[in-house]
């Protein structure tokens, strides 16, 4: 169901790399990720979009936010 979901909705939808991706993630691959080892996505924000512009674009609700609060709007 998820792939599917995901298929209906992404704007850059390719089969080959979600097919793969959710069999990657479910673990059941050879060498799927640790069930130990989960993103923490305010963590990936900080690090990857530090001033919030992917979130700003995608999220037109937080666009406004201060940088400072962009990655964790619920403190804000």
């Amino acid at each position: 169901w998820g792939m599917k979901y995901f298929w209906d909705t992404l704007l850059d939808a390719d089969l080959e790399s979600d097919a793969l991706g959710w069999q990657y993630i479910s673990g059941s691959l050879p060498d799927s990720r640790e069930l130990d080892h989960i993103d923490n996505p305010q963590l990936e924000g900080y690090k990857f979009d530090p001033h919030g512009e992917y979130v700003r674009r995608w999220l037109p609700e937080l666009a406004r936010l201060p940088t400072e609060w962009i990655h964790h709007p619920w403190d804000a």
